[in-house]
């Protein structure tokens, strides 16, 4: 009985293993984009903006996969201008990309925005350096229904008034398995 045992149990060991690999053979991993647009008009020389954003309603293969997504990481973020009204030389002194909860959650910074000439962000995109705090959060957030995250833009500049569009883009995969 003993020699039955030791035979029985690796082999049903090994089977429950296999099932799980079997599993994960089926996921499904998929790159996608999606970008969030800040119209900036203020006479101020600072801007503030909020946004919620429901990814399940932007990125079909979102919507598509839903409950069954298992992760989703943020690749790379870029951001760049794609209207300036004002002064050439006039410059963004910092700023940030933060995310949120649209529940309850302090915001947590995705990338800092650094210093730039706006004229020359005009329709020339610029990767970021991501903090991985806010992109783990930004990945959990799209991952988990309802797929929704508040954005958040800040900066100051070193004069106003302030007239531009801004376009932050985010590149990011995603992994799913139809059998969850």
């Amino acid at each position: 009985m003993k020699k039955l045992l030791l035979f029985v149990l690796p082999i049903g060991f090994l089977l429950f293993t296999a099932c799980d690999e079997a599993e994960s053979l089926l996921d499904v991993t998929e790159t996608f984009t999606f970008d969030q647009v800040f119209v900036v008009d203020t006479e101020h020389h600072e801007f503030s903006h909020e946004e919620l954003f429901d990814l399940a309603a932007d990125v079909s293969v979102i919507d598509e996969y839903g409950n069954k997504i298992k992760e989703v990481t943020i690749r790379e973020v870029r951001f760049w201008l794609t209207a300036h009204e004002g002064d050439p030389e006039q410059r963004m002194e910092e700023g940030s990309l933060l995310v949120s909860d649209p529940g309850n959650g302090s915001p947590v910074e995705i990338a800092s925005l650094g210093t730039h000439v706006l004229q020359d962000l005009l329709d020339n995109p610029t990767t970021l350096d991501l903090n991985n705090a806010g992109v783990s959060l930004l990945g959990d957030l799209a991952a988990n229904p309802p797929h929704r995250f508040m954005l958040h833009a800040d900066a100051s500049f070193n004069e106003g008034p302030l007239d531009f569009t801004l376009v932050v883009e985010f590149t990011a995969r995603m992994t799913a398995n139809p059998l969850n």
